[in-house]
């Protein structure tokens, strides 16, 4: 058996909590909270802009010796007692070159041998802070001169006393339809996404980028509107203004079912999902599925039953020849049966549900079993205990459309 090596102990200076935590901070990279520097500027106004972007914005850590993409690769100097005290020392200088002054704690990590500064930096009190006359604010993983119309939000939302003096509040809200978003989206996968996860689908350069958005800290540009929109299949208007309902289809209606099989086919997807809601009327959709982050409905619901008119009657028959068409095999995608609860269907049609969470329910043959109008290998009975009498209803409309068009 190897022999153990005991972990290099802690040095009396160094912070244990943030020790123990820096790890997972430089594995969460950086963000609105988090910047990281591999050292030391050399001017002291450069220091102080990060100092005083989080001042402006919110809480943040400021963390020496982390590359930018989360390498700890240490201060190689700070293992000396005088370094580490003049380095404190410039930092504290810095600070107060701010206006507000702003007073941030300087501490130290230490985590297998190799050493960080970390500074930590409160919100301030005042509307925004200033760093070489310069008004500073930190959007996603940049600290950066504020625009003059950013100026006024801030100040008009501090000091106006109405809270619909600002946009911040949309800004916000926008940000909480997002997080809405990933919420109906992990309703049911067993390893969640993130927001992460949603900015490198969207392929975005940072994904501190979209988190500042989710999070409220700064407004979504048209584009990051437009890519979350199309990525996710979601309803802009609503993602915008919250009128509406969050899901929506990409395509257009079409008067027919088979009228969709160019579109489905044309978005290359890897799953086509038919599903029917158990009620007694059988409303029917299909969810198409081009990959674990983008699912949408197709715009129309079906009756798959006899609660149809003459116009139903039609739809019914050609959703009929669209399941003959892919039990023939002629697809390049799966297509996969779904049968579910009412409330589940309607939530899904009715815009308000993810329709990605039918991949997450049992599979069911109801609609290659409705092709089978002569019951020649599942007998009337069978599908009437399966699927229930309106299903076998819908079948005897099928089978008398064919008989009357003589096919």
């Amino acid at each position: 058996m190897a022999a153990m090596h005991p972990a290099t102990p802690l040095p009396a200076w160094a912070d244990p909590e943030l020790s123990s935590e820096l790890p997972s901070l430089c594995a969460k990279g950086e963000g609105q909270a988090i910047e990281f520097k591999l050292e030391l500027p050399a001017q002291p106004h450069d220091i102080a802009k990060s100092i005083a972007a989080f001042a402006s914005s919110n809480d943040g850590l400021l963390i020496y010796g982390v590359s930018d993409n989360g390498r700890l690769v240490g201060l190689v100097e700070a293992g000396d007692s005088k370094w580490r005290d003049r380095i404190q020392q410039r930092l504290l200088s810095a600070a107060k070159e701010i206006k507000p002054p702003v007073h941030p704690t300087v501490s130290w990590a230490f985590v297998e041998g190799r050493i960080a500064c970390v500074v930590k930096v409160d919100k301030g009190l005042e509307a925004i802070y200033y760093s070489n006359h310069r008004p500073i604010v930190r959007r996603g993983p940049t600290s950066r001169p504020a625009e003059p119309g950013e100026v006024e939000q801030v100040f008009r939302a501090r000091y106006s006393g109405r809270a619909s003096s600002a946009n911040m509040p949309s800004t916000k809200l926008i940000g909480r339809r997002m997080n809405q978003v990933l919420g109906l989206m992990n309703a049911e996968r067993h390893e969640p996404l993130t927001v992460v996860d949603l900015a490198r689908a969207m392929d975005l350069s940072t994904p501190a980028e979209l988190e500042a958005v989710v999070e409220g800290h700064t407004p979504p540009t048209f584009a990051i509107l437009d890519q979350f929109s199309a990525r996710f299949a979601i309803n802009k208007e609503w993602l915008a203004t919250g009128r509406g309902q969050p899901f929506m289809s990409p395509i257009e209606h079409q008067p027919l079912p088979e009228g969709y099989l160019s579109s489905i086919d044309a978005e290359a997807p890897t799953c086509v999902y038919v599903v029917r809601s158990k009620s007694d009327v059988g409303e029917s959709f299909i969810v198409v599925q081009t990959d674990e982050m983008k699912a949408w409905r197709l715009p129309d619901v079906w009756h798959v039953s006899d609660h149809v008119g003459g116009g139903g009657s039609r739809q019914l028959l050609s959703l009929f020849d669209l399941f003959r068409h892919w039990c023939s095999g002629a697809k390049a995608y799966n297509v996969l049966g779904r049968l579910i609860d009412p409330r589940l269907a309607r939530s899904i049609y009715d815009g308000e549900g993810y329709p990605g969470v039918v991949a997450y329910q049992p599979l069911s043959h109801w609609w290659d079993d409705l092709t089978d109008i002569e019951h020649k290998w599942t007998s009337r009975e069978g599908s009437k205990k399966a699927y229930g009498k309106s299903f076998v209803a819908a079948q005897d409309i099928i089978r008398e459309m064919l008989s009357k068009a003589g096919g």
